[in-house]
């Protein structure tokens, strides 16, 4: 009887040994992620991602280098042509927030997939508007699809990277999407100088050179679609969705992709799925509907409004503003100006001994009174739009300029990138004076360098 209690009691501590060292095995998602290495499959997701990326750089470009192109078929005066250039922004801003609390619930890849084509199809329709206010629907609906799926993006190819390369990678996806910008004055200045058309439905919609280039844009959201395609769902979605055995699968296919070795040698065997703890307050019922999920979702950005976050996110609020303010309103009307001082007429100024400003060349009324002094200079009184010259030197000006902001954002990847190492290096001899020395330090030395290790958030 003793011996079957040994034996069971044996028996018994044994399982509970098991089941503790299968806890201890389990790992979070930043051991599993850091785990799978970085290689091929990192690399085939950041080539797949540029044309994705590159989405959100056409949207918001195309629009500047038609108008000069369009004004007369749209009508475009310089009020309709500012409302153009703001409709995708304006489309982007009305349901940014939507777009993240869909993303937190559905998964990144799908609504990802669904951006990407849904904006492939408006930039199809769009080259074939024959009206302003239908394509300047188009261009709002366009920013409403695909304001989401870019940060969604971002936040996708960072649940695929480890702690270590996470920052580095994202800093060079900015980079590399950057480069959009360049790619759309280059692409302009081979296309809208030409005199390309065809026509369709018996010259029902005729497609010129603008139009043309408007359907060659719609070329990286559908190449955006087809490289996604084939790439898993987020494993830190998986995880937080509690899908872990899918989660696990994807760790193994990346481990395998970037090691060369088979899926089985994954050392990672258990994910442990945290339990977040879910915020309750008297107007959150334990026992709550799906249908109240955005506005518990609104309820909890409130968390980002006490005092020790205020200051810090209203500067960076405000430095983002800055920054963005002055490169998109370049952007969107650098071709429009550059136009503009191109076919000022220095005739307009001989009465005057002060040569003109470029505020003065680029006066309102003037502008739009140019197609009616250029009918007149042409004795044609038939026609009330007479387009402006549009030089190629406009396009390259737009590249070279293009050009010289991507390359500093190259160069900001690369100093990054390099302090980060110093950092990483600066953390390793920290801890390795701290093992060292822990013996010889006296408890105030102690406590300081304690601090310093909080400081410097070496762990």
């Amino acid at each position: 009887m003793a011996l079957i209690v040994d034996k069971t009691r044996y028996h018994v501590i044994s399982t509970a040994e098991r089941e503790n060292e299968s806890a201890e095995a389990a790992v979070d998602f930043e051991t599993a992620v850091s785990a799978t290495g970085y290689g091929l499959f990192n690399v085939l997701l950041l080539m797949a991602a540029i044309p994705a990326g590159w989405t959100t750089v056409f949207d918001t470009s195309t629009t500047a280098f038609i108008m000069p192109s369009a004004e007369c078929e749209l009508d475009l005066s310089l009020f309709r042509k500012g409302l153009l250039a703001a409709s995708t922004y304006a489309g982007m801003i009305c349901i940014a927030v939507v777009w993240g609390f869909i993303a937190d619930h559905i998964g990144r890849k799908y609504l990802l997939l669904f951006g990407l084509m849904s904006d492939t199809l408006c930039n199809v329709f769009g080259s074939a508007a024959q009206s302003y206010y239908v394509y300047l629907s188009f261009k709002f609906t366009s920013g409403i699809i695909v304001g989401g799926p870019f940060a969604i993006l971002m936040t996708y190819i960072a649940e695929f990277h480890g702690e270590r390369h996470r920052s580095r990678v994202l800093m060079w996806t900015g980079s590399l999407f950057a480069l959009g910008n360049v790619a759309v004055p280059a692409l302009s200045r081979a296309v809208l100088p030409r005199t390309w058309s065809f026509s369709l439905l018996n010259n029902s919609l005729i497609f010129d050179a603008w139009r043309i280039f408007l359907l060659i844009c719609a070329l990286p959201p559908f190449l955006g679609f087809v490289a996604m395609w084939s790439f898993p769902e987020s494993p830190k979605f998986l995880m937080t969705k509690g899908r872990s055995e899918e989660a696990l699968k994807v760790f193994r296919r990346m481990y395998s992709m970037n090691t060369g070795k088979p899926e089985d040698d994954y050392p990672v065997k258990i994910l442990r799925i945290e339990n977040v703890a879910k915020l309750q307050t008297p107007l959150e019922p334990a026992n709550r509907s799906s249908r109240d999920g955005p506005r518990r979702s609104f309820y909890r950005m409130k968390f980002l409004f006490p005092t020790p976050y205020i200051f810090p996110l209203f500067t960076i609020n405000v430095i983002i503003f800055a920054s963005m303010t002055g490169m998109h309103v370049m952007k969107s009307w650098l071709p429009q100006l550059i136009v503009i001082l191109n076919n000022f007429d220095p005739k307009e100024s001989d009465d005057s001994p002060i040569v003109p400003t470029i505020c003065e060349k680029l006066n309102v009324q003037a502008i739009e009174a140019f197609g009616a002094q250029a009918a007149l200079a042409l004795g044609n009184t038939t026609e009330t739009c007479i387009p402006m010259i549009v030089s190629t030197t406009v396009y390259t000006n737009a590249t070279i300029i293009a050009a010289s902001a991507v390359t500093g954002s190259l160069l900001v990847g690369a100093i990054v990138n390099k302090c980060a190492l110093c950092w990483e290096y600066s953390c390793q001899n920290i801890r390795e004076n701290y093992r060292s020395n822990r013996v010889l330090m006296t408890e105030d030395i102690y406590q300081a360098f304690e601090q310093s290790w909080k400081i410097t958030n070496c762990k």
